[in-house]
């Protein structure tokens, strides 16, 4: 763990921040007071996800869900044929009515 003053935290952000690409924490002090904590985050959480997936509804780039989608979603059966195109896998899933 690093700790800096706040003086020194703005002069040298680009490095304390490559720090905490490291995974290292940074403590900013005031006045040798901790006031704030630089850490690196999991893009992959469900908080980072549903803030990444509200600024792109909002800016238009995806359509929000309507309903959340069943557990056995993704269990599809694999095609028979397994030299068939994906674009026949797909032609042959909508008229099945997947």
């Amino acid at each position: 763990m690093v700790a800096e003053n706040i003086a020194t935290s703005r002069s040298n952000l680009s490095s304390l921040l490559k720090q905490v690409r490291q995974g290292e924490t940074v403590i900013v002090l005031d006045r040798d007071i901790p006031i704030a904590r630089l850490e690196a985050i999991d893009l992959w959480s469900d908080e980072m996800y549903k803030l990444m997936a509200g600024r792109l509804v909002k800016a238009g780039d995806l359509l929000p869900r309507k309903k959340k989608l069943s557990a056995d979603f993704f269990d599809l059966p694999l095609p028979e044929d397994k030299e068939a195109s994906v674009r026949q896998a797909v032609l042959r899933e909508r008229s099945e009515g997947w």
